[in-house]
């Protein structure tokens, strides 16, 4: 998809780190899109409600990467000076209009290697039964889904939902 026909910011900063995860610079969204060996920096949530099903968004067709396809809960890039838990809270209520009460708990951090891009991942886990209040721009649809329900999605999922739920023992 051309920069242009998206809503993402083409020149926003991104840490970039090395696997170590120490900063070695910064670089816009488009290079980090675009070279794998620009590791930046990502934090996501992976929502479960009291029947333990996994809320999934579906990323809107104006996404720069993965448009039209189900991922995590929640996720972004870390900004210059945050650290991973405040960048999945921040991107909970910038994607899903929500301030979580419930404990954010660390659950891994990891280096995700994909096609074009690469990413130290640092993933939580909450609880949190709604309302949500999705950011249209950026989700077309949520639902709650069963585990072995995204076992069947897998044609449907981004490569990091898929990467982040073998990470965690989901698939």
């Amino acid at each position: 998809m051309k920069a242009s026909a998206t809503t993402d910011n083409q020149n926003e900063l991104f840490v970039v780190v090395d696997k170590s995860d120490k900063i070695i610079g910064y670089r816009t969204r488009f290079e980090c899109h675009h070279n794998k060996e620009l590791i930046h920096r990502a934090a996501g949530v992976v929502i479960l409600n009291n029947q333990g099903q996994i809320l999934l968004q579906k990323r809107s067709k104006n996404k720069d990467t993965h448009p039209g396809l189900y991922t995590i809960s929640a996720s972004g890039h870390v900004n210059k000076g945050e650290t991973y838990m405040q960048a999945a809270k921040r991107e909970l209520k910038e994607e899903l209009g929500v301030t979580i009460t419930s404990p954010l708990r660390r659950k891994i951090k990891f280096l995700m290697k994909l096609e074009s891009e690469s990413e130290i991942d640092c993933l939580f886990l909450t609880k949190h039964e709604g309302p949500f209040f999705p950011n249209k721009e950026e989700i077309d649809e949520l639902k709650f889904v069963t585990p072995d329900r995204i076992k069947q999605m897998l044609s449907l999922l981004t490569p990091f939902a898929v990467t982040n739920f073998k990470q965690l023992g989901i698939l």
